[in-house]
């Protein structure tokens, strides 16, 4: 709210003083009483339909003056070349659907108190902006078919900046840019080869449909509100060397999605973001956030050739989702403790081992998430550190893995319920669980469901009105530990 009444403000003084920039009483060259006199000049300026060149030529020459706030150039049919050198500063500029405008001028333009838009122009090729240094509200050049040349050298500062559908543009260079408070959006310019900038801090970064552009660089940004990197077809690296912080309270994400050709992320020295996703980018092969400590959440979604995902000082963590990674071997949460909403892996076909070393939490009294399923090659899940499982009366570890081998939860006490379907299982550590709801094993080795039971039948005060579900075959010992168990009024089912 601050910042609209600001701007509001700004834009409230920029008019007055435009409008009051003639002392009343001193005449005009033809005017009276500067009521009317071309020093002071019209406060809009517009210039649209069939108009020439020449006639909008003297429009500038006799209407300009330090009045002018506003200047409107819209669907004109004859306009081609149109010179504004007269110009440096406007509230507003707005240059829309000119049929035949090849050239637009503005060489002396500095500062814009509101916006400027250059937007539907078909014909128009190239755009002087050289002196241009600071926009409050927003610079929009979108949908000119034609635009081959944009001079935005001196630009530092702007509230928002987007570049769009402009087909034929190849670079695009703001070397002094250094703050967009709001958005920079670079879209959908399917001929843009080049992209050169200095800035340092933005808003909201969004980079999008850019078919040709190879590589994005940014070595000045070191923080963000938000970045969206996505289907730009032939981007392979992208580099973000010093960038700190993508954080806006708990909204803001880190996306890097659909870039078919993406190999290479540097974002070395990330240490803070609200939300992490990589997703559908097909050729990458690895991803590494060593630096980063504290994030919201994480998403790996579908990059079919990712080998790995390295995460080594994450510390914690809301949730994380890693699904559908059909090349991914190994990811590395070494460092995580704290999870308080879940964790999703699925359907990773070559992950092999799954392990948290230091988890100690997941979830919290109002939710909890455990989900790992379909993971064909996995034969080892380890969570060695893992006590607290929601609010340790409520929630469910769902583990459901074909090749899975040896399981450990050896410090987790309390669950409600806790099922693992596997036809390979042979060694499950759970020697600290005492209080639960529902325990489904299917299937477990002899050896795995005599360690369960001798566990479940030493508890003290022993156990009652636990539902236990085991498929397996049980030795002589097991079976009469069953029995106990039933005598004490738990409902245990075995089935070979």
């Amino acid at each position: 709210m601050k910042t609209i009444c600001i701007r509001f403000f700004l834009i409230a003084l920029a008019i007055t003083t435009f409008s009051c920039s003639g002392e009343d009483g001193i005449d005009g060259i033809d005017g009276v009483d500067g009521i009317g006199g071309a020093d002071n000049g019209l406060g809009i300026l517009a210039l649209s339909g069939r108009i020439t060149n020449e006639e909008a030529a003297q429009i500038v020459a006799e209407g300009f003056g330090t009045n002018t706030h506003t200047v409107l150039i819209t669907n004109t049919s004859n306009l081609t070349v149109l010179d504004l050198s007269p110009i440096s500063s406007l509230v507003n500029l707005e240059v829309l659907d000119n049929e035949n405008l090849q050239n637009l001028l503005l060489p002396n333009l500095e500062t814009a108190a509101v916006n400027i838009s250059i937007r539907d122009n078909p014909a128009l090729e190239r755009l002087d902006l050289q002196n241009l240094k600071t926009v409050l509200g927003s610079l929009t050049i979108s949908s000119n078919a034609l635009l081959s040349s944009i001079n935005l050298s001196n630009l530092v500062s702007a509230s928002g900046v987007f570049f769009s559908q402009n087909p034929i543009l190849e670079s695009l260079s703001l070397p002094l840019l250094v703050k967009v408070s709001g958005n920079l959006n670079i879209s959908n310019n399917e001929n843009l080869i080049s992209l050169e900038s200095g800035v340092v801090e933005l808003g909201n970064l969004i980079i999008s449909g850019n078919n040709n552009l190879p590589s994005i660089n940014l070595p000045t940004l070191e923080s963000v509100f938000g970045i969206g990197i996505s289907n730009n077809l032939m981007l392979e690296s992208i580099s973000l060397p010093i960038l700190e912080t993508v954080s806006s309270g708990g909204t803001s994400n880190l996306n890097f999605s659909g870039n078919t050709n993406l190999t290479t992320i540097d974002i070395s020295n990330l240490t803070t973001i609200d939300n992490v996703s990589i997703e559908r980018n097909s050729n990458l092969t690895v991803f590494d956030a060593d630096a980063l400590t504290t994030v919201n959440s994480i998403r790996i979604f579908r990059n079919s050739n990712l080998i790995s995902a390295s995460f080594p000082n994450l510390e914690n963590s809301n949730s994380i989702s890693i699904t559908q990674n059909e090349a991914l071997t190994s990811f590395n949460f070494d460092s995580l403790t704290l999870l308080t909403i879940g964790l999703t892996i699925t359907d990773n076909s070559v992950l092999t081992a799954l392990s948290f070393p230091l988890l100690r939490s997941i979830g919290d009294e109002n939710s909890v998430i455990f989900t790992i399923r379909n993971n064909g090659s996995i034969t080892s899940i380890s969570f060695p550190s893992l006590v607290i499982f929601g609010d340790n009366s409520s929630g469910a570890i769902d583990i459901r893995e074909s090749s899975l081998e040896t399981v450990d939860f050896n410090q987790l006490a309390t669950i409600s319920d806790f099922a693992i379907i596997s036809n390979t299982l042979a060694n499950i550590n759970v020697s600290s669980l005492t209080d639960f709801n529902a325990l489904v094993f299917n299937r477990l080795s002899t050896a795995a469901i005599d360690s369960i039971i001798t566990r479940l039948v030493s508890i003290s005060p022993a156990i009652t009105g636990k539902t236990i579900s085991i498929v397996g075959t049980a030795s002589a010992q097991a079976l009469t530990d069953i029995e106990t168990l039933r005598t004490n009024g738990n409902t245990v089912t075995i089935r070979g």
